[in-house]
């Protein structure tokens, strides 16, 4: 038979039947399995190119649970770099969102073999990121990553990036975390309200701590002198200041009003301190004019010697 009347009959055929005249299988024509077959042997290559690693995170994202371990294989030995990399890191972060725990393993493990990077990590604007996927999708591997979190409580919450990471835990780690985090921060109280990013996670930490610890906190704090007003006129801390005014009552709360009470003058005339002062204000109507008006009027309406109460009328 002449090429010619080969290459007619070719032709002739229907489209679909060209895979099977060319012997191709069908996984061949599937574009994620092309792009799994392109990344081969290059994966970490192009994880450190800012295009390259949009292509692998396209390929973990899709891949089947095999065919992914395949491709973190060949992340394994660079985690640490990749936690210093603009690009890389987005390609480990897609590695722990997008995979088992266990398969993540080996992630914790190059982290841990490096003596004290972990706390490096918490400052890094990077690692952090890792560290922070970490807690949220490995719970039950990260103990000893949490441990060396909470044993530099006061320098990684005055960071500028390593306060994100505690607040981080104080949302995804154990009851155990948090209790042993509330304490870390009585210790510093002081230097860590004072600071901007530090005064973030307490009042975080005000707020998802259990009620025992919050109320403990919320006590270190105000029993420090001027430190309660001091945190009125920043930023975060003019937040944490509401938290703790909810988190108190009886004596401790009567003993927080009155020294932002004694400030108000200051506090009206400073960004922040005017919010809390309104909230004085607003809390000062709420419990005392009422009350005292309606007082006024009922003993005035109520003949001498008669006990009355003083609750408003429904």
């Amino acid at each position: 038979m002449s090429p010619a009347i080969v290459r007619a009959e070719r032709a002739a055929q229907p489209k679909e039947e060209l895979p099977r005249l060319l012997g191709s299988r069908p996984e061949q024509n599937d574009p994620h399995c092309c792009r799994e077959i392109s990344l081969a042997g290059r994966v970490w290559e192009l994880s450190q190119d800012s295009k390259g690693c949009r292509e692998v995170q396209l390929a973990i994202e899709e891949a089947s649970d095999d065919v992914r371990r395949g491709l973190l294989a060949e992340i394994a030995g660079h985690v640490l770099d990749a936690m210093r990399c603009p690009h890389a890191n987005h390609v480990l972060q897609k590695c722990i969102t997008c995979s088992r725990p266990q398969d993540c393993q080996f992630i914790v493990d190059e982290i841990m073999a490096c003596n004290g990077f972990v706390e490096l990590a918490a400052r890094h604007k990077y690692g952090c990121r890792i560290i922070q996927r970490l807690l949220e999708r490995c719970p039950l591997q990260v103990e000893r990553i949490a441990a060396a979190i909470l044993s530099d409580v006061s320098g990684i919450a005055r960071h500028p990036y390593g306060n994100y990471v505690l607040q981080n835990l104080l949302e995804h780690g154990t009851p155990a975390h948090r209790h042993r985090l509330a304490e870390e921060l009585r210790q510093e109280i002081v230097a860590i309200c004072q600071d901007s990013f530090g005064s973030a996670v307490v009042a975080a930490a005000l707020s998802k701590l259990c009620k025992e610890d919050a109320i403990s906190l919320a006590r270190a704090i105000v029993q420090e002198q001027g430190l309660l007003t001091f945190m009125a006129h920043a930023r975060h801390g003019h937040a944490a200041v509401r938290t703790i005014l909810q988190a108190l009552d009886g004596p401790d709360l009567a003993k927080a009003r009155e020294l932002l009470s004694a400030e108000l003058p200051s506090l009206k005339v400073s960004r922040y301190g005017r919010v809390v002062a309104s909230w004085i204000d607003t809390e000062g109507r709420k419990s005392a004019v009422p009350v005292s008006a309606l007082k006024h009027k009922e003993k005035s309406q109520q003949p001498a010697g008669v006990i009355f109460s003083c609750e408003p009328s429904r």
